[in-house]
């Protein structure tokens, strides 16, 4: 008797990031009415015709607002398909996420077909600028979840980028013990991918084998390079963005960025 062959289909995240949400929806930041462009990639990303299986929403999601601007963001995405899953950045405020929903907070496991996804919170130990960093409860619960994921493909979300870019204003904002953090996943050949956002720009970085990749912003976006903050001008580069992955069984990833036009 032949033994059926299997077939495993790929599966879908949607990354967005960094939406900077205001306390009230008519208040803008820098300039830009967050919650229009929010609106403008979440209609993109429903035109994609995808059905993703996960959404990844990877911080700064409000600009220190309470509970109703979360609700607000969360109900702003809810024609898009998948699982929601949310991590906080160094503008977000937990409080105010946990009383608007029940969603975890980081440290949670996602089985994903045969991937699993790591999401992890960066915002402890804050420097009073933006950078953050994980708790040792944080590193503990990463190679933990490593040590018992071995036969799966990983991928890990946080939300401070744990690799330098280049802009030196932005690297010293950058994850707080990177170092550490590179010593546990550099440990563990399944780790995959590494996604991150609080760059508000998409980068494509190496962490030894491993891809590291930014998704840009759905608020404004960062010109790199740079040594001091400046606001993107690039025509293209400058609209806001979010990400597509695309995760195979055997283990292979790809990422499509998309820019919308506001």
């Amino acid at each position: 008797m032949v033994e059926p062959v299997l077939q495993t289909r790929s599966r879908y995240l949607l990354q967005i990031s960094d939406c900077h949400l205001m306390p009230e929806p008519e208040q803008r930041f820098r300039g830009l009415n967050t919650d229009s462009t929010l609106q403008a990639v979440v209609a993109d990303a429903l035109a994609q015709g995808i059905e993703f299986d996960q959404l990844l929403l990877s911080g700064d999601l409000v600009h220190h607002g309470g509970a109703d601007a979360y609700r607000r963001l969360l109900d702003m995405v809810a024609p898009l398909s998948g699982e929601r899953h949310w991590i906080p950045g160094n503008h977000d405020e937990p409080a105010a996420m946990r009383a608007a929903s029940d969603l975890p907070l980081g440290r949670e496991c996602v089985v994903c077909g045969d991937w699993r996804l790591l999401l992890l919170d960066s915002t402890a130990n804050p420097d009073g600028r933006g950078s953050g960093s994980l708790s040792e409860e944080q590193l503990g619960w990463l190679e933990q979840a490593l040590e018992t994921s071995a036969e799966h493909p990983v991928l890990i979300l946080l939300h401070h980028n744990p690799l330098a870019t280049g802009s030196l204003w932005q690297d010293q904002i950058m994850l707080g013990n990177a170092a550490e953090f590179a010593r546990v996943v550099s440990a563990y050949s399944q780790v995959n991918a590494i996604l991150c956002g609080h760059l508000h720009q998409h980068q494509a970085l190496w962490l030894g084998d491993i891809p590291v990749w930014s998704a840009p912003a759905s608020s404004i976006q960062f010109k790199p390079g740079q040594d001091d903050f400046l606001l993107e001008d690039d025509p293209l580069q400058s609209r806001p963005g979010y990400c597509i992955y695309r995760l195979d069984a055997d283990g292979g990833i790809s990422v499509q960025v998309r820019r919308v036009n506001v």
